[in-house]
């Protein structure tokens, strides 16, 4: 049972904390040819209340407000949710400090999430198109300069100015917006779909509809006519609603009866009986654009809507030594803000877990069952970080992937993360493993052992955490038979 909790909820969790925040996000860039100088200047304090829902159950709130300064603005947005991993509440709080000039530009920005486990911040500060990182995660600060291709506005002026500006209807506006919680940039296009009523409480109220869209995601707001938010739907059912202040922060006592596991699970109609000692298996896949995925190459084979999976021979590879070099595989061995190889205690780690081994393959063998016997299996509300797992020694699938990946190139060894599904008893649940370089890629999951991994697991994505959100194109509308 706690395997199946953390394959359940390694994903999931991850997915619902950043699908929150896909509907909180504050800062982006507008094209050039927009500006916000003919922005109505705000000149007294603008406060708004939400509350949270998935699939219409309450679960949080959500409060942001904006304060004028003598040259410019402060913004400050708070979120409380509220999870339910099998009965028990477990409460994620997040929060956004930012300060822009008169134009709107941001100057900084402190965004922090802190959980039952963790607590992850990470501060900002913008001098033309260079933003200056400071992240703090289990007590370690590390710093990192990221060049932005335009200088980031705040997307608190971006509904107000597209309502004011009276923007054409039907029409594509594309924003560069960077999000403060996985420090990565992205395209958002922005569409006005036209006006409609809507029932927010108990009031019907007057609105314009507006659909953001980005790497086959879109979130529909609903706004009044000085762009402020009504009500906002993502992706799988999580949406805010207008309400007042009181009303927003009242919350239930007991646990909603929605369980994040059992909505996401994707049952399937045949039962799966030797998942482990299978060499390949077949499926046929539905419900997604299946171009949107890599899901051709290596050990999977894709011919239209059909899937082959073969189980990767680790006696035919040439496996390497270690250090393994090459110039394509050089970003598989840096560290990342996340995933901090170089620092002292992985490095430390590394090197005693493997004591002396020359061989990837033996090597890697020691450190899979290092995270598989030292890191307890727990559902976890993080941001998952090597550092922070090897402080906590717990989590689901993310944090045993992380840690495993920092360990391997800390030692050595290219590893890169992948999200996918797997089967456990009777359904697929999200999950991440890792693919390591041995000659060629080869999968490993160091949550249920496995070298390689077995058949069931089916990659759809290889990203770092920044990227993970991309798996909301999957949940709830992947659909798919085993053959």
């Amino acid at each position: 049972m706690v395997v199946k909790l953390s394959i359940g909820l390694g994903i999931v969790m991850f997915w619902c904390v950043m699908n929150f925040l896909l509907i909180k996000r504050q800062i982006g860039a507008l094209p050039s040819v927009i500006t916000l100088h003919g922005t109505e200047k705000i000149t007294e304090n603008v406060e708004e209340w939400w509350g949270v829902y998935y699939r219409g159950e309450k679960i949080g709130y959500a409060t942001q407000t904006i304060t004028p300064k003598s040259k410019g603005y402060r913004l400050y947005d708070r979120s409380v949710l509220n999870l339910n991993l099998l009965g028990t509440v477990r409460p994620a709080t997040t929060s956004l400090e930012m300060e822009a000039n008169e134009d709107w530009i941001l100057e900084n920005f402190v965004f922090e999430l802190v959980s039952k486990e963790i607590r992850f911040s990470a501060r900002g500060r913008v001098k033309d198109r260079n933003l200056s990182l400071e992240i703090d995660s289990a007590g370690h600060k590390s710093t990192r300069d990221l060049t932005l291709t335009q200088a980031p506005y705040l997307l608190a002026a971006l509904k107000p100015y597209v309502i004011t500006q009276q923007l054409e209807t039907g029409k594509k506006f594309l924003f560069n917006t960077f999000d403060p919680s996985t420090l990565s940039q992205q395209i958002t296009t922005v569409v006005i779909e036209g006006r409609e009523k809507i029932r927010v409480g108990n009031h019907t109220e007057p609105a314009i509809r507006l659909r953001q869209s980005f790497h086959g995601i879109s979130v529909v707001s609903w706004v009044d006519g000085q762009g402020r938010t009504l009500k906002e739907e993502s992706p799988a059912g999580l949406s805010l609603v207008r309400q007042e202040v009181q009303e927003a922060k009242s919350l239930p006592a007991h646990a909603v009866s929605l369980d994040i596991v059992a909505q996401t699970a994707i049952p399937v109609a045949k039962y799966i009986t030797d998942a482990q000692s299978r060499t390949d298996i077949q499926f046929k896949l539905g419900g997604v654009n299946l171009a949107n995925f890599p899901l051709n190459g290596g050990r999977q084979k894709l011919a239209y809507d059909r899937l082959d999976i073969h189980l990767e021979d680790l006696k035919r590879l040439n496996v390497p030594k270690i250090p393994v070099r090459g110039a394509h595989l050089a970003s598989y061995v840096q560290p990342t803000p996340f995933l901090q190889s170089d620092h002292p205690s992985i490095v430390a780690l590394a090197a005693k877990i493997v004591s002396g081994e020359t061989a990837a393959y033996k090597a890697a063998l020691k450190i899979k069952a290092w995270v598989y016997r030292e890191i307890a299996k727990e559902p976890t509300v993080s941001i998952p970080n090597a550092l922070e797992v090897l402080q906590t020694r717990k989590g689901d699938c993310n944090e045993h992937t992380v840690l495993f990946n920092a360990l391997a190139r800390a030692a050595g060894i290219p590893a890169k993360t992948v999200v996918g599904v797997v089967y456990l008893r009777g359904a697929f649940y999200y999950h991440a493993w890792s693919e390591i370089w041995l000659g060629d890629w080869v999968s490993l999951d160091s949550v249920l052992n496995q070298f390689p991994a077995d058949v069931t697991h089916i990659k759809f994505l290889e990203v770092e955490i920044d990227r993970q959100i991309d798996i909301l194109q999957l949940i709830g509308n992947l659909i798919f038979e085993v053959l």
